[in-house]
């Protein structure tokens, strides 16, 4: 009989992002009955959100769909609306409306549970420690496991009350799995067991036969256009590179300054076209600004430019140590173009193919055995 793993998730399964939650679930659902509870979509959501499944929050159609993913399947509970609270700065507020969306979910997924005959399984909480916290009554795992993938202090959408929850709920927890070497670090003395599996990358989408040469013009980069991108780095690197095209690729989620004409902002795409967008890049950027948030971070992007065999060029946000042989890591503003232009320069065949290999390495598949063995332990 496969064991069962009960994710209660931050991520959303319906948007068409790659995160690492879903990944990893998707790779478990071969060997384990994986159920999904889904993101807490709020009212606001219903009118604003165009990824939210609407019928399912609003019990108009069943809550519980389940999706065939390779060999396995991944059953995914959508609860009831909750209230938007992420903007209540005051704690005792907070609290009290934190409970009552809690006592609303909580109930609706115990019901769910009961009637998918779960009775015994491990609980993983996917960077979800308020509703972690406050829900805890409702689940009756054999474990819990705490999945926490970024520095929850510095998000924007949970930095005034997340850490304070998370400081609650990770000792409640039997293990916890970090993301990167920093975050184990930082959250070491909360946890009673700790383990760093970092991110891996989808080798079935981005391990694809690809040109050897690319179009010769193009600088480019996938993933959230938000906080974390030094906007001045970029407009510093397209002003000292004027004969190429920045093309960046992702939902934008802040308020964008005044860049130069040669960076243009193309929006998001679905999953399965950033291939052929990334084939099109001369070389791959992480402009990331160095700050609280992204020290923690284990960038999804990296291994995905490398299973392409592109040239990358960071910033220094992170201990990136582990891509020092097949990355380009600037520590200013003029060493980040004199990286590109060196990426652009010695650019070769054997590069290309360690590239490719070192992120074989790194493969979803991979990550998610170590996963497994974790929730095993």
């Amino acid at each position: 009989m496969k064991k069962v793993i009960v994710c209660h998730s931050f991520p959303a399964w319906d948007t068409p992002y790659i995160k690492s939650t879903i990944e990893l679930l998707k790779q478990l659902s071969a060997d384990h009955r994986v159920i999904m509870i889904d993101y807490h979509y709020t009212l606001k959501d219903l009118f604003f959100n165009k990824f939210a499944p609407v019928k399912q929050i609003l019990g108009l159609s069943r809550r519980t769909r389940t999706f065939t993913i390779n060999q396995g399947a991944i059953e995914v509970i959508s609860t009831p609306p909750i209230l938007p609270i992420n903007w209540i700065k005051h704690k005792g507020l907070f609290k009290a409306m934190a409970w009552l969306n809690a006592w609303v979910i909580g109930r609706s997924i115990k019901k769910q549970l009961q009637r998918s005959a779960v009775d015994s399984y491990t609980l993983v909480n996917a960077f979800n420690p308020v509703y972690g916290y406050y829900c805890r009554s409702y689940f009756a795992p054999l474990k819990t496991v705490y999945y926490c993938y970024d520095e929850i202090a510095a998000t924007e959408w949970s930095g005034v009350h997340g850490a304070a929850y998370e400081e609650r709920f990770m000792p409640l927890a039997d293990e916890v799995i970090c993301t990167s070497s920093v975050l184990k670090r930082n959250k070491s003395e909360l946890a009673k067991q700790i383990q760093f599996i970092p991110n891996g990358v989808n080798l079935d989408l981005f391990l694809a036969p690809h040109k050897e040469k690319s179009n010769g013009s193009t600088i480019g980069y996938i993933g959230a256009i938000d906080s974390r991108i030094d906007f001045d780095l970029v407009a510093h690197c397209a002003q000292a590179l004027p004969e190429f095209e920045f093309q960046f690729y992702g939902p934008v989620k802040t308020t964008l300054p005044k860049l130069p004409a040669n960076v243009k902002m193309l929006g998001a795409v679905a999953q399965e076209l950033l291939p052929e967008k990334v084939q099109a890049f001369d070389v791959c950027l992480i402009p990331f600004v160095k700050s609280k948030l992204t020290e923690a971070i284990y960038p999804l992007k990296i291994n995905e430019y490398l299973a392409m065999g592109k040239a990358v060029v960071c910033t220094d946000f992170s201990d990136l140590s582990d891509f020092e042989k097949v990355a380009e890591i600037a520590t200013d503003k003029d060493g980040f173009v004199k990286a590109i232009r060196k990426a652009l320069r010695y650019n070769t065949r054997l590069k290309t193919q360690k590239r490719i290999e070192f992120a074989k390495q790194n493969s979803w598949e991979h990550r998610a055995r170590q996963f497994a063995e974790a929730l095993s332990a």
